[in-house]
């Protein structure tokens, strides 16, 4: 059922059932009523009309000729008494004697009396033998139906059995007539009340469920996306609840209509925020991969500086050897003088290899330095690039935080772009905390070559005075060849040599050693670069994959608000 079909309903049966119960109340308790008092003012007229007969002294007797008397007041030939009482009450009255008619002011079709017919034998029954007083709806007076009410008649203060009967009765279509009368009026009032009822009710409804059309027609509007829907004037002034409805319509269209005003200029805003986004993110995959192939460099640079420095170790462990060989001949020479020469001979020799030796610690220092140089060069540019990725995780934070704040003004519409701007920030975050763990590897990295550097510098330097002590070793050895009498001194200055030349050896070996340290350090810190590398590159495309994604649900939060027209 609609709304204004509800309202009738509830409007009209209430009225049809009261209506119903009306007339239900007039055909039983009034008719009941009616009849009642019909039946009261029938057994008054027969109680005075009893007492009229009573009142004469004298039992009642019938004659001979058929009279009946009531002491010396002939009943039989009492016209006037009921023609009177007719007359004043509107009622027939008939005395009976037993069961017979004596007198009556009922009259016949021919206007005579009607006298001498029996009464019915249920009358009889009630009244003659059961002493009663009967009221009967329906008693037949030639053919007329009457309300009649029979009372008994005794003998003078005898009451064993009666001797007959007073009847009186009322025309039953007559009363009958006023009856229906009234019932009539009282259905014709209910039925006027349910009629104007009914159309209170239609009018009722009709403004109620009109102002309902009208709006279900604006809401059907807004829903199109119309914003621009007008609300009649008169609706929105009413006082009652349709006015409240209309009013809150209105209300409704315009926070609407500025809402999508509102989310339409953030949503262009989002799109543009998401391009950039993705332009930056472009950029900076680029520069990753540049900055993966400096790192590949490096890696290959540092572990070609670490086999070059096992390579000094072992060049400086051959060194050490020949130092041991070059003290046992100094003690040989110092043992044995005679053998000097001999000694000496292999003294040349062995400063020949010392001398080649030293030209491959030379050369290897000289590489090492040069490794260490290029890894400096390439610490600089990791430096520089981290620069770079920690100036464009910055902006992607603050863009990432710009459309967070976006996202919150947008509403339950923004709750998905929101999480993407959320998780947009975290990979800036982390790629800000790689790029500083990168910033700290490199200045290590940094820190350890500038040691090396020093290291080798170090290394030069006792080379160069290994250098100078081998030629002067060269020049003894020379001077021995010479002459046997400067052997002694000339092998003191070979042993102090020696000695001197130990010493350098052993402040080489440590060099080298730090130097391999070192060069493992930078490795290790070259490979854990490239990892971070590896890492920072995959979440800057992690942050490419979700700038599309975002430029995606741009697209999609632009194209459902086109659906409105503003």
């Amino acid at each position: 059922m609609s709304l204004r079909k509800k309202i009738i309903a509830i409007s009209i049966l209430p009225v049809l059932l009261l209506g119903m119960i009306s007339l239900m109340l007039t055909l039983t308790v009034v008719k009941s009523s009616m009849v009642s008092e019909i039946q009261e003012s029938l057994k008054g007229t027969a109680a005075a009309t009893l007492a009229a007969y009573d009142q004469n002294t004298g039992d009642y007797m019938l004659a001979s000729n058929g009279d009946l008397w009531k002491g010396s007041y002939n009943i039989s030939k009492s016209e006037s008494l009921v023609d009177r009482i007719k007359e004043k009450s509107g009622m027939d009255v008939t005395f009976f004697y037993g069961d017979q008619r004596i007198m009556s002011s009922a009259l016949d079709k021919d206007g005579n009396r009607i006298l001498g017919s029996p009464a019915g034998e249920k009358i009889v029954k009630e009244v003659l033998e059961g002493g009663n007083e009967y009221f009967s709806k329906a008693v037949s007076i030639d053919g007329i139906l009457t309300y009649g009410y029979y009372m008994p008649v005794y003998q003078n203060d005898s009451t064993d059995t009666p001797i007959g009967m007073v009847f009186v009765g009322v025309n039953k279509a007559e009363k009958d007539a006023a009856i229906n009368k009234i019932v009539g009026m009282v259905a014709i009032a209910v039925a006027v009340v349910m009629l104007v009822c009914i159309v209170f009710a239609i009018r009722v409804a009709g403004s109620i469920t009109r102002p309902l059309k009208v709006s279900i027609g604006v809401v059907r509007t807004v829903a199109k996306g119309q914003l621009e829907v007008s609300i009649d004037e008169k609706l929105v002034k009413r006082k009652d609840e349709i006015g409240k409805l209309s009013r809150a319509m209105v209300t409704l269209r315009d926070e609407l209509k500025g809402t999508m005003t509102e989310i339409s200029k953030n949503a262009q805003k989002l799109l543009e925020a998401s391009d950039l986004l993705d332009s930056t993110a472009n950029n900076t995959s680029g520069s990753m991969n540049e900055v993966k192939n400096a790192v590949t460099l490096i890696n290959e640079s540092s572990t070609e500086q670490a086999e070059n420095s096992r390579n000094t170790s072992e060049n400086m462990r051959i060194m050490g050897e020949n130092i041991t060989e070059t003290s046992e001949e100094v003690e040989m020479l110092n043992r044995n003088a005679a053998v000097m020469q001999e000694s000496s001979e292999k003294a040349e020799a062995t400063i020949e290899e010392l001398k080649r030796i030293n030209k491959k610690v030379e050369e290897a220092i000289e590489n090492v330095q040069n490794q260490t140089l290029r890894t400096n060069d390439s610490v600089q540019k990791i430096h520089e690039a981290t620069e770079f990725i920690t100036s464009i995780a910055e902006e992607t934070n603050l863009l990432s935080l710009n459309a967070s704040i976006e996202a919150a003004r947008a509403g339950e519409a923004g709750k998905g772009f929101a999480v993407v701007a959320d998780q947009i920030q975290k990979l800036a975050d982390q790629s800000n905390k790689s790029s500083k763990d990168i910033e700290e590897i490199t200045a290590v990295l940094m820190e350890d070559s500038g040691k090396a550097v020093d290291i080798m510098q170090q290394m030069q330097e006792i080379i160069v005075s290994q250098n100078k002590s081998m030629e002067d070793t060269q020049n003894i050895v020379g001077e021995v060849m010479s002459g046997i009498d400067n052997s002694l001194r000339s092998i003191e200055l070979i042993k102090s040599s020696t000695q001197r030349l130990e010493s350098s050896r052993n402040q080489v070996v440590r060099a080298v050693n730090e130097l391999s340290d070192i060069a493992q350090e930078n490795a290790t810190s070259t490979h854990k670069t490239y990892d971070a590398t590896q890492q920072v590159a995959g979440t800057f495309e992690q942050v490419s994959n979700s700038a599309d994604e975002l430029k995606r649900i741009a697209d999609e939060l632009v194209n459902s608000i086109e659906y409105f027209h503003l």
